[in-house]
């Protein structure tokens, strides 16, 4: 009889040899994982030794603290002072509060001494020894962290100043003083002086000005000393007011 093969419905079947010598899929297995190699550390570089000098030390004050020290920096206004007035001295701490004698720039003085310093006393600045008693400039003072009795002073000390070299400011100032525009004269930057109050004390003038600040003050009937004292002390306070008095009739030239 003959034996039919059977296929699938539209499939022909096809005798397929196979060689199983050699699989067609790859069955080797790949190597264990050994990790990541290695990297060398790098190797640290010797320490240099530091060249810094050691820091001298700052004597202390009464308290233990340290006494700050100057910050000199030629070339400024404030560091370029020879004479401050005191306006407060906290001794405790060495440190005065005061004001340059050229510029009227509030600043804070290390100082040593055993003895408390009275306000308007004059402190050498200058750093060549030729003063005395002598100080060392820490920095400028801020109006807000004074105390209450060196803001009440400061326009007080600048007055005593101002009368000390009262000659200077009268031919400085009041003997020169002219209208800044046409309906004001620099007699108005002085509180409590009004345009017919500037005038008058123009023709009281004269062409021969003023000889003395005590005749300035009869003639006038004002405080020459005070007015000026309060222009300054306001220009202190706001470095943004003009004209600035204080940067045409300063340095005085005793």
């Amino acid at each position: 009889m003959e034996v039919i093969g059977m296929s699938r419905p539209g499939r022909d079947y096809t005798h397929r040899n196979f060689n199983k010598s050699k699989p067609s899929v790859d069955t080797s297995m790949p190597p264990p994982a050994t990790g990541r190699k290695e990297v060398p550390k790098p190797q640290k570089k010797p320490e240099q030794q530091s060249q810094r000098q050691p820091r001298p030390q700052q004597r202390r004050n009464n308290r233990g603290n340290q006494r700050p020290q100057q910050r000199r920096r030629d070339g400024q206004p404030l560091y370029d002072a020879k004479w401050v007035r005191v306006v407060e001295h906290d001794l405790s701490e060495g440190v005065v509060t005061g004001f340059t004698e050229d510029t009227v720039i509030p600043c804070r003085i290390a100082i040593e001494t055993d003895e408390a310093l009275l306000p308007s006393m004059r402190i050498y600045v200058g750093g060549d020894g030729k003063g005395s008693p002598s100080g060392s400039i820490l920095g400028g003072a801020r109006m807000d962290k004074m105390s209450n009795s060196a803001k009440m002073d400061f326009p007080l000390i600048i007055q005593l100043f101002v009368e000390e070299h009262g000659k200077h400011f009268v031919d400085a100032f009041f003997n020169k003083a002219g209208n800044l525009s046409l309906k004001q004269h620099a007699f108005e930057l002085l509180a409590g002086i009004g345009n017919k109050k500037a005038l008058q004390m123009a023709e009281l003038r004269g062409s021969s000005g003023f000889s003395s600040m005590q005749e300035l003050n009869e003639k006038c009937g004002i405080d020459s000393a005070e007015l000026l004292a309060r222009r300054f002390f306001s220009e202190v306070e706001d470095r943004t007011l003009q004209p600035r008095l204080i940067d045409h009739l300063f340095p005085v030239n005793a």
